[in-house]
């Protein structure tokens, strides 16, 4: 019995491998195609060579490093943007649009699924443990183990809600031009503010892992990702992060005491 269903598991695992390879040749066949010179060119082969595992993000040092032996051309003496993975990369021009504000919990927003779903089954256990459960209502202590992945979920979008809504709070703000990251601390009555205008010295990156597309930022010492599948309305956190990067209208006065969009 245990040799058929090991069997079973290794061919169901051997036909998830087989599809899933399958659809990243097609979409390597069909990148190749729209852009047939993409591998004659040496800095994206010097990219490629970077991301080595398709499910993980390439380390920012290793695209630095690509990046920097090809700093005499033209290219260099601007932002650099690097897509990793499918990118549509859309046509934005001259856009003007006011500045758009990521809250704490807009830019957790799917992630606190966890802590409902956590914060429930907290409840029916008390609620097991009072005894006020109905007789049809199944107990639920006797198989609550079963039930630790939610809870440590729970407590991790617990942990990221109140360390980025309420210790830190942390903003995002996307203009023509530039995106910012905005930390709030008690002890300070200014934010700190890491800033990526899109000049020399700024580094984009989209990693798309599966169906999740990734946004690191860097410039200089600083560092900042943005996880758009966690996001409130992702899409347009997409779009608006394209077209802040892209925009080659100018950026509009920013406060650096307050946020503004």
């Amino acid at each position: 019995m245990w040799v058929a269903f090991f069997a079973a598991l290794i061919t169901t695992l051997g036909l998830i491998s087989w599809r899933t390879n399958a659809k990243l040749r097609a979409a390597r066949r069909s990148f190749l195609e729209k852009h047939p010179n993409a591998g004659a060119d040496p800095r994206t082969a010097a990219l490629l060579s970077t991301w080595k595992v398709p499910d993980r993000m390439p380390k920012l040092d290793d695209v630095r490093a690509a990046l920097a032996a090809h700093e005499g051309e033209p290219h260099a003496r601007s932002a650099q943007i690097v897509c990793f993975g499918q990118a549509d990369v859309p046509e934005v021009g001259q856009l003007h649009f006011e500045p758009e504000i990521i809250t704490p919990t807009g830019a957790i927003w799917r992630q606190l699924i966890w802590l409902v779903v956590a914060g429930l089954l907290v409840a029916l256990l008390l609620l097991d443990y009072l005894h006020v459960l109905p007789p049809w209502v199944p107990g639920i202590r006797h198989f609550f183990g079963g039930f630790a992945y939610f809870l440590v979920a729970g407590v991790i979008a617990l942990a990221v809600w109140v360390w980025r809504g309420m210790i830190r709070p942390t903003y995002v703000r996307m203009a023509p031009g530039v995106i910012q990251v905005l930390e709030y601390r008690y002890s300070k009555s200014k934010p700190t503010i890491r800033s990526y205008p899109m000049e020399p010295g700024t580094l984009a990156i989209f990693t798309r892992i599966r169906k999740h597309l990734i946004l690191t930022l860097a410039r200089g010492e600083s560092k900042d990702m943005l996880l758009f599948s966690r996001m409130q309305q992702p899409e347009c956190k997409i779009e608006r992060a394209w077209q802040a990067l892209l925009s080659t209208a100018p950026t509009p006065p920013l406060s650096d005491e307050e946020l503004v969009g």
